[in-house]
């Protein structure tokens, strides 16, 4: 779904989304609002505690601003790339909070947050790096991550995670996501293919990338479908002043890739693709909602761009066997950060074979 332009779309959204919600969670009895499963672990009371707890950030770091002070974002100990560990962090303080006092605490929190964003200008709200504190970014786009776009994300995961609950039967995990994941009238946008750092330096270490053939043979593959489908694809090349140099041999993509004219190309410093890069914006340029992520290393640039792009309100893709890294208990990893990243609701797990770009066009 489009971000919001005016205060209007970001209120309007933000309501509607919230109703939306509260509409779903009442069709739950008090037993199964606390049965885990919903989204992979947490329960939807555990959800509701997720979307209070971010709400109380926001609030934080929006009176922090106004004080003059740069507040800790996203808090105090974790950076954007660490999220899925904050939201752990969440979980453990809430989870034994009572299921009535997190509902009236999240409804009460709701219309702080509109009659604050409410009680702003246009001009406070859109514009970028109106608050120092946003980088970049506008204030608008901080209370859409916490309020509309994070109560979509929440109905979208409640939706499937107990799509097949019984009366008896709880589900242990969210549902394995199908191909249809990708459909961009389900998704909210078009998708684009982000290839994260397949760069030669990285293949020629003393540890060898895991499983090397079969990852270059799945991210070629991916290539090609994305070419095949006119889906724009994104090559993504990491330097530093000690490795990586851009420039050398080493920076350059593995030879087993020839990305076409067509393609794109970011040069980035930091773990996140989205962090000092053009990405957001060539993204926004092109309509795209869904980012689908590949490449080099699991847990460093594509944990990161993968929770940097769930923080900007992109759905985001991770293809659970088009990733890979260097490490001594490389499948571990792999293993770790796949369910990690799914089950906080960062990412939507497909393997390279289920992913298909072949979707309708949604303007």
């Amino acid at each position: 779904m489009p971000k919001p332009t005016n205060k209007q779309e970001l209120l309007g959204e933000a309501q509607k989304e919230y109703e939306a919600l509260m509409k779903q969670i009442a069709e739950f009895t008090p037993e199964k609002m606390v049965r885990p499963g919903a989204i992979g672990v947490w329960s939807v009371k555990d959800i509701m505690a997720h979307l209070l707890e971010w709400q109380r950030m926001f609030v934080g770091w929006y009176e922090a601003g106004l004080r003059g002070q740069m507040p800790a974002t996203p808090a105090k100990g974790y950076n954007w790339s660490e999220l899925p560990a904050l939201n752990q962090d969440i979980y453990e303080r809430y989870k034994n909070a009572k299921l009535d006092g997190i509902r009236n605490q999240l409804e009460t929190s709701h219309k702080h947050m509109l009659d604050l964003a409410g009680s702003l200008s246009e001009e406070e709200l859109f514009t970028p790096g109106r608050h120092k504190w946003t980088g970049t970014s506008t204030l608008a786009a901080y209370v859409n991550s916490c309020a509309g776009a994070h109560y979509r994300w929440a109905r979208t995961g409640i939706r499937r995670g107990t799509r097949q609950w019984s009366d008896t039967t709880p589900a242990a995990k969210p549902a394995e996501t199908s191909t249809a994941a990708l459909n961009t009238r389900a998704m909210g946008g078009k998708p684009a293919l982000l290839i994260i750092d397949v760069q030669r330096e990285l293949f020629e270490k003393a540890l060898p990338i895991y499983d090397e053939d079969r990852l270059l043979a799945n991210i070629r593959l991916l290539a090609d479908k994305a070419h095949a489908a006119k889906v724009p694809v994104f090559w993504v090349q990491h330097s530093t002043e000690k490795s990586l140099v851009e420039g050398t041999d080493g920076w350059k993509l593995h030879r087993a890739f020839i990305p076409l004219k067509s393609d794109n190309f970011i040069r980035k410093h930091h773990g996140n693709t989205f962090e000092d890069t053009p990405l957001k914006a060539e993204l926004d340029a092109l309509h795209v909602r869904t980012v689908v992520v590949a490449g080099l290393v699991t847990h460093g640039c594509v944990q990161a761009t993968c929770s940097g792009a769930h923080e900007l309100g992109y759905d985001v893709v991770l293809v659970k066997d088009a990733h890979s890294n260097y490490n001594v208990k490389a499948r571990d990893v792999i293993n770790e950060w796949n369910t990690t990243l799914s089950h906080g609701g960062i990412v939507r797990l497909e393997s390279t074979a289920e992913v298909n770009f072949e979707t309708p066009d949604v303007k």
